[in-house]
């Protein structure tokens, strides 16, 4: 009876052993520790307010890894929100289920849009400016009876840069091109013209049917007729006078006599700008030599060379008259801002 006592008593001391070692297990039901709560903000944002106000600014989400779930992120200024001109600081927290919290911060700055002096422009010359595409019309085979084509001249093309460009304002072009015009005669019709069409700038382009027969004295007579413009321009209070040079001709071209005589009346031209204060646009070295740009005739450009003349004009428009956008202080603070 004793022996089985202790045979007994034995079981019961091995089964107690056993729930101690089972007690001692690493078999936690809480599971690893989670990692550290980080959060990581997207790079600096920018925007351009295309009307010089507030804007709706969409941004990238913030990087957010550890913590234990679930974690809760949120920006303020929101993500879509309305900004105004000028830098806001987005500031965005992490919080996790124990109440931890990480912050990262990042800008977002809108600025306003480009803005110009002037938004009246006069585009005044012959059929370069009216937009010839050098053929005859179809009644008549004289000189001066050209097809005009309107959508390919370089005021139209100058126009739709500047309205993409300069969203917060309208900017018009008027093309006056008159084909067949000589500068002496462009002269004559320009104070009507400005008077009738009341530009804030007017862009002179004349003077290759001065040229055209070949004779090196239609230099002085282009030169006589655009200083006339220039003068007739300056001395009407606050109008801008933009001279350009001619584009280059193409040598065998039937409307080509003048080819030669480019380069010589064009250096006048710039000497003209430098005396008279006209702003100077080298139409002729936008064209870089590249005389697949001029069409057939020789003598006037194709769609792609009055492409070309337009972004000539569109760059010594911006480059002259571009001027901080008005209005609030939140712009002047944009303005003056160091960068």
């Amino acid at each position: 009876m004793g022996r089985v006592t202790r045979r007994h008593g034995a079981q019961v001391l091995a089964a107690g052993i056993l729930v101690l070692l089972w007690g001692c297990g690493d078999d936690s039901p809480t599971g690893p520790t989670p990692l550290p709560l980080s959060i990581t903000c997207p790079p600096a944002q920018s925007a351009t307010s295309p009307d010089g106000k507030a804007l709706l600014v969409s941004y990238p989400s913030p990087a957010v890894t550890g913590g234990r779930a679930p974690v809760v992120t949120q920006c303020a200024p929101a993500s879509g929100a309305s900004f105004p001109l000028g830098a806001t600081t987005v500031t965005c927290t992490a919080t996790d289920a124990d109440r931890q919290t990480r912050s990262c911060s990042f800008t977002v700055t809108v600025s306003p849009p480009p803005y110009l002096r002037f938004v009246k422009f006069l585009a005044f010359g012959d059929s370069l400016t009216a937009g010839s595409d050098g053929y005859p019309l179809p009644a008549s085979a004289g000189y001066a009876a050209l097809a005009v084509r309107p959508e390919i001249a370089y005021p139209t093309k100058l126009q739709a840069s500047l309205l993409a460009r300069y969203t917060a304002q309208t900017p018009q072009v008027t093309n006056r091109g008159q084909p067949g015009e000589t500068a002496a005669q462009g002269a004559a019709r320009l104070p009507g013209v400005i008077t009738s069409t009341q530009p804030e700038v007017v862009l002179l382009l004349e003077g290759a049917n001065d040229i055209s027969g070949g004779d090196p004295l239609g230099i002085n007579r282009a030169v006589a007729g655009l200083r006339t413009q220039v003068r007739e321009v300056r001395q009407r209070r606050g109008l801008q006078a933009f001279l350009a040079t001619l584009p280059p001709q193409r040598p065998g071209g039937p409307r080509a006599g003048g080819a030669s005589l480019v380069d010589p009346l064009n250096t006048q031209i710039k000497l003209l700008a430098q005396q008279e204060g006209a702003t100077l646009v080298d139409v002729y070295a936008g064209f870089e030599g590249n005389l697949t740009l001029i069409g057939d005739d020789g003598l006037h450009p194709n769609e792609q060379g009055y492409q070309r003349m337009a972004d000539v004009f569109f760059a010594a428009i911006r480059a002259n008259l571009e001027t901080p956008f008005p209005g609030a202080a939140a712009t002047a603070a944009w303005f003056h801002a160091p960068r």
